[in-house]
């Protein structure tokens, strides 16, 4: 196995992993973190954010936001053994859909949390962002690699 395949291993169970450990979270744990981000935002931006509202757009971006990082790291992993074909894609989709329910499982067995399927929609939605993202950026520098 080269480098290159090793490290994109190496990202993806990694990131796997953080998912895991932020779901394996309490809820106060949780909302402790958010609170703590909606602290950092206040700070650079000078403008208090401690409304019910805040909280949950920053919980929402965060599910969004890791299960974008994960369509991504799936996409690049993928590139290492095959072409990013159409087919392909909705393959990543599924497996990164299917963590995100299963991660919502997980959760039922964590104090103070509950699986929520707007969650895993949330982090589908992410996922394939991340995805397409990839799959444009890669499309984008091989032809830019052709001219």
């Amino acid at each position: 196995m080269n480098k290159k395949k090793a490290l994109s291993w190496v990202l993806l169970i990694s990131w796997l992993l953080i998912i895991f450990l932020f779901s394996n979270q309490t809820g106060p744990e949780s909302s402790n973190v958010s609170n703590g981000i909606l602290k950092i935002i206040e700070d650079i931006i000078h403008i208090p954010l401690t409304s019910n509202v805040a909280s949950f757009v920053i919980r929402k971006l965060a599910h969004f936001t890791e299960y974008a990082i994960l369509g991504i790291l799936c996409a690049n992993l993928l590139k290492n053994y095959q072409k990013l074909t159409i087919k392909n894609l909705i393959w990543i989709f599924l497996f990164c859909a299917l963590y995100a329910a299963s991660d919502e499982f997980h959760q039922m067995f964590i104090g103070g949390r509950a699986p929520r399927l707007l969650d895993v929609a949330i982090d589908s939605c992410g996922s394939a962002v991340g995805i397409l993202s990839y799959f444009q950026i890669f499309l984008f520098q091989k032809n830019k690699h052709k001219q």
